[in-house]
Order: C-alpha cells, then sequence, then structure tokens
C-alpha cells in the first residue's frame, strides 16, 4: 500500500473516530476520558487528544464539568442537533448510535439501563434521551412535564427511572412514579419537557414486580383461519409448529400484543385484522389488564 493510500484510511479513521464520540457524547449526555478509552481500545493519552481534536471542531458543543470530571453535551448543540435530526440530514441519529457495537455492548437487554425489545423503532430526542440516561447511571429523580391520553394537558411527573425500553414504534421511560406511588412506564415522545433533580432515587428496578416478572405467550394461528391459512401463519413465523411461545417482561408484554395484533378474544378480534392469537390469555391475563 503506498504512502498516500495509508494516510487517506488513516484520516478516514480518524474522522469515523470523531463521529463516533460525537454520537456517544450526543445520545449519552457526556463524554470521559475513561469511556473513550473503554469503548475505543485507546490509550489515555490518545483518547485525551481525541476530546481535544473533537471540542476543536465543536466548539460549542461541550463543557466541562468539575464534580464528574468529565465533558457535558451543551444545549446549543441539542438545539443544533434536533434541526438536522428531524431534517433527515443528520449522521448523529439514534439508529447510528445503536448500532455501534462497542458502545451498544453495555446497552444489551438485560445488561444495563437501556433494553430494546425486538419488534420495532422509532426517532427520539436525544436532550430527552440522554437526560434520562444520565439519571438511570447517576440514579437520580427526573422531572416530567408530560402529557398523557387520560390527561393530555402538560402536567409534572418525578420519576425515578430504571430503564429505557424500545417497545414497537416508541421509546419508553421504565420507573417509579412518584405522584402514582407506583412504576410506570412514559412515552419519550410525550415529554414535553424534562430536567435532572439532585435528589437520588431510593427505588430500583428489583422492586418493580412487573419488570421482573418473565411472562410466557403461547402464541397460535387465530382459530378462525381457515386449515390452509393457519399452515401459512405457522410456516411463516412459528417455523411449521403449532405455536410459538415468546418470553416477555411483565410490564412490556401489552405492547407485545400491540405491536404483533394478537387476538385475545377470538370471537371478537377477527381475521384478516388478527391473523395470530394468544392461546393462554388467562395465564397472562393480570399483564394485560393491571388493577
Amino acid at each position: 500500500m503506498s504512502a498516500t493510500n495509508e494516510m487517506k484510511q488513516a484520516n478516514l479513521l480518524e474522522k469515523n473516530r470523531h463521529k463516533v464520540i460525537r454520537r456517544m457524547a450526543l445520545w449519552e449526555g457526556r463524554l470521559s476520558r475513561g469511556r473513550l478509552m473503554d469503548v475505543l481500545g485507546l490509550s489515555g493519552i490518545r483518547a485525551s487528544q481525541l476530546l481535544r481534536e473533537v471540542r476543536e471542531e465543536n466548539p460549542n458543543w461541550l463543557e466541562w464539568d468539575n464534580k464528574t470530571k468529565s465533558y457535558y453535551v451543551t444545549n446549543a448543540a441539542y438545539r443544533k442537533t434536533n434541526v438536522e435530526l428531524k431534517a433527515g440530514t443528520s449522521e448523529l441519529s439514534l439508529a447510528a448510535y445503536l448500532a455501534e457495537a462497542d458502545i451498544y455492548a453495555d446497552l444489551a437487554p438485560g445488561a444495563g439501563p437501556v433494553t430494546v425489545a425486538p419488534w420495532g423503532f422509532s426517532h427520539v430526542n436525544p436532550h430527552v434521551f440522554s437526560r434520562i440516561r444520565l439519571a438511570i447511571e447517576q440514579r437520580t429523580r427526573l422531572m416530567l412535564e408530560y402529557r398523557s391520553m387520560r390527561t393530555p394537558e402538560p402536567h409534572l411527573r418525578t420519576v425515578e427511572p430504571h430503564s429505557l425500553v424500545q417497545a414497537g414504534r416508541r421509546w419508553h421511560i421504565r420507573g417509579y412514579c412518584l405522584e402514582t406511588d407506583d412504576f410506570r412506564d412514559f412515552v419519550l415522545g410525550r415529554i414535553a419537557k424534562i430536567s435532572m433533580l439532585e435528589h437520588k432515587a431510593e427505588t430500583s428496578s428489583a422492586e418493580d414486580a412487573k419488570w421482573s416478572a418473565v411472562v410466557k405467550v403461547r402464541i397460535q394461528a387465530h382459530p378462525k383461519l381457515t386449515p390452509g391459512q393457519q399452515d401459512l401463519v405457522r410456516s411463516e413465523y412459528f417455523d411449521g409448529t403449532a405455536a410459538r411461545v415468546h418470553s416477555c417482561r411483565g410490564a412490556l408484554l401489552p405492547y407485545l400484543i400491540q405491536e404483533l395484533r394478537l387476538a385475545l378474544d377470538v370471537s371478537k378480534e377477527l381475521p384478516p385484522e388478527y391473523q395470530m392469537a394468544v392461546e393462554n390469555v388467562e395465564e397472562v391475563r393480570k399483564w394485560l389488564f393491571p388493577a
């Protein structure tokens, strides 16, 4: 390989590393030398050098926090990036961030604060995402200005988050809500404003019974389909077997039912809208219709 080609490859590698670092900063909310060393396998000296280069390329992006010995992403950076993300022109998308295998390793389902249910994806505001991730990491409370279908007007909720959840088309926070005295889900797209509080969280995922419970759902071809149609569904979804047993966290089961359009009452929820059905409805009912 010629010296010119080697130089080009080296420059490309550096540019890619800068993109990785910017994505990591945006979605995690902060950067530290130790994080770069862990993710990119760099020496302390090289990690410090890369941090300096990224700061020089993006002068309004990062500000130093002496308490945590790390750089936090500025509001100005989030405002600029949000415009790019909405326009579809940014290389800093959440999909790109999650595609970084080394970064994503500590966020795998069951191994970290982010749980990705394997049936969908959605756009997320990076500032909201990063505040939640930081709160989970630092075990602090969040103040949300939230809207819901039951209460569409913005209202305040104080939450102790323990997980970020991708379920179907949307992302959620799972955590303890002080106003309702219960563990709840909050859709990220319904958060109007978010702020981190200094008060430390007093609950954890271990106390969230619905989150900890593993529910086995037996999924079958809808019994109102013709025999030929049932055989087709089994071939397409169950590898030809009679049914498929899917293990799911109790708290995530309603999203699974909704996303896969699984019939619960086969006498009313009929084909062609419903091609599959839950066979063991009585066993999973308490997770579907919580009191």
